[in-house]
């Protein structure tokens, strides 16, 4: 690895060539950890990330994220939702950074469970009447807590509250 014709540390606000600063994102890209690439050129990982933003290419957008296909999505949503892991379990298993993700995808799959219709009820003599209720009641829960998150997510986006507080007279 060649190391580029500057001095090691320029020091607070320096104002570095654009050039060293494209090389130094492209060694990143290029595998470099970037705890190596700070050391070796002295400077800070703050500026090192700033500069990875701002010119880094779609090889470090791809290397600073995992994507997910919509069917992942939802898998992990579901074992959300089903009390299969907790959030900060998913967050580990799934390597994600941030709940909000989590939050987001667990939203839109209960949206999207609440659009679809819910199975009809089958009370052939071979069917488990019980288990298919059981199966209905859970995807009610669902149903309210979806519409408990929009409601939720309206009041913060609105700053307005949607729900009526403990105690409040009825509409006249």
């Amino acid at each position: 690895m060649s190391q580029p014709n500057q001095p090691r540390h320029l020091g607070k606000n320096a104002h570095y060539p654009i050039a060293f600063r494209r090389q130094a994102v492209q060694l990143v890209e290029s595998g470099v950890p970037q705890s190596d690439v700070v050391q070796q050129l002295g400077m800070s990982l703050s500026t090192l990330k700033g500069w990875l933003q701002q010119y880094g290419t779609v090889v470090y957008a791809h290397m600073r994220r995992k994507l997910f296909t919509s069917a992942q999505k939802h898998q992990i949503a579901r074992e959300l939702l089903d009390g299969q892991l907790s959030e900060e379990e998913a967050l580990l298993k799934y390597d994600l950074r941030l709940k909000s993700t989590l939050r987001g995808w667990a939203t839109a799959f209960q949206a999207q469970e609440m659009t679809r219709p819910p199975p009809p009820l089958k009370t052939t003599a071979g069917t488990n009447e019980a288990a298919e209720l059981a199966t209905q009641l859970r995807q009610a829960h669902w149903q309210i807590e979806a519409l408990h998150t929009l409601i939720d997510q309206a009041e913060a986006a609105y700053h307005i509250d949607i729900r009526k507080k403990a105690g409040a007279r009825p509409a006249k």
